[in-house]
């Protein structure tokens, strides 16, 4: 059975954007010359609050570079938003603002696409600049977009951009989703066929997991389990990906998907034959792109959905059909038929995806999903 899976280029990925300078706009002097990566991730987040750690009573193990650290740090620093002690809240909200200006730089960079900028980032073409400025709405979504945090951020981006005289495009829009944006996305690309099917979302920090549930080719429903820790230490793979990594990394997302199989099971929901895998990796016909933790097991074979289906009946004695999407891709089909509309993707790093111009070939979604999951 073939699925249409949309494929993202590597190269757009707006990380190594660099923010020189916005000629004739007052640029914070904390963004200038810095990448959109240091601006905007966990560890823009876990820097700041570094910064902040007297006020916000920041506990010793968040200021050691942990694989725990990059997971919790953004849920602390969410939650000393509703701290009783004035400190950490003021504390909160600095980081917040912080980052949301931060958001607003990056999205006048590259809405403006001055020549300053564009020099910066030579493996771009005039197409790539010129795509996005036409984007006049950026959804956004992820694990550091979740909470009241994530409001702060979109509002306080909102502002920098109405400061600058952009208030009106490119729009900013929190995703009424959030941090499942990337496991619905890519549960429409499921074929019709498909009545249960198991959705894992393989970031660099944790695996989100669900069991989405369709009635007619339409999507209803998700059960969501709870998320599985990445416990590498993503900063320090070595330069040159070793079999033994990637032989590391398929037996750990085989067992996530084994164990999410299982306890599908034991909830009595039987999983269908299709298995959708969104991965922090660049997808084409299931090979693997560019670099980063899911992207050395382009070592053991070109086909990642075959290793893994391999690895699962070895493992477990289930044969499924694995399909493979990119996590920006897999969130940008959730906002199908939106025109000029981008999505970011934000944790660890920034994913990217642009939505297709048409919602045909995808899974529609059910007002009752939408109840259920906001």
């Amino acid at each position: 059975m073939t699925v249409v899976i949309p494929f993202t280029p590597p190269h757009v990925s707006i990380n190594r954007v660099q923010i020189v300078d916005l000629p004739g706009l007052p640029v914070d002097e904390e963004v200038r010359g810095q990448k959109a990566y240091h601006l905007l991730s966990n560890l823009a987040i876990i820097n700041y609050a570094r910064q902040l750690a007297p006020a916000l009573d920041l506990p010793p193990a968040y200021l050691q570079d942990t694989p725990q650290t990059r997971r919790e740090l953004p849920r602390f620093v969410d939650s000393c938003l509703n701290s009783p002690n004035a400190g950490a809240r003021a504390a909160a909200e600095t980081i917040a603002r912080r980052l949301g200006r931060n958001l607003g730089h990056i999205l006048l960079t590259l809405h403006r696409g001055d020549a300053v900028n564009r020099q910066a980032r030579p493996d771009w073409s005039a197409d790539d600049w010129d795509k996005w400025g036409r984007v006049e709405r950026v959804w956004l979504g992820g694990g550091l977009m979740s909470g009241q945090l994530g409001e702060l951020i979109a509002r306080h981006a909102r502002a920098c951009l109405a400061q600058m005289g952009y208030a009106d495009k490119p729009s900013v829009e929190l995703s009424p989703f959030r941090q499942a944006m990337t496991i619905l996305g890519a549960g429409r690309c499921l074929p019709a066929s498909a009545r249960h099917a198991l959705c894992l979302d393989y970031g660099q920090t944790s695996v989100k997991r669900a069991c989405l549930n369709l009635e007619e080719g339409t999507l209803v429903g998700a059960s969501h389990y709870p998320s599985l820790a990445v416990e590498w230490d993503i900063d320090n793979l070595p330069i040159a990906p070793t079999l033994e990594m990637g032989q590391r990394v398929l037996a750990f997302m085989a067992d996530a998907l084994a164990q999410t199989w299982n306890e599908s099971v034991a909830g009595s929901v039987i999983p269908g034959d299709d298995v959708m895998l969104c991965v922090a990796a660049y997808v084409r016909d299931g090979q693997l792109l560019g670099n980063g933790l899911y992207a050395t097991l382009m070592l053991l074979g070109e086909d990642a959905r075959a290793l893994l289906s391999d690895a699962l009946w070895t493992q477990s004695g289930c044969r499924v059909r694995v399909h493979l999407i990119h996590d920006g891709t897999a969130a940008a089909a959730l906002h199908a038929g939106q025109p000029a509309s981008a999505v970011f993707v934000i944790g660890t790093a920034i994913g990217v995806g642009f939505p297709p111009l048409e919602a045909s070939g995808l899974r529609p979604l059910s007002p009752v999903l939408r109840q259920n999951i906001l």
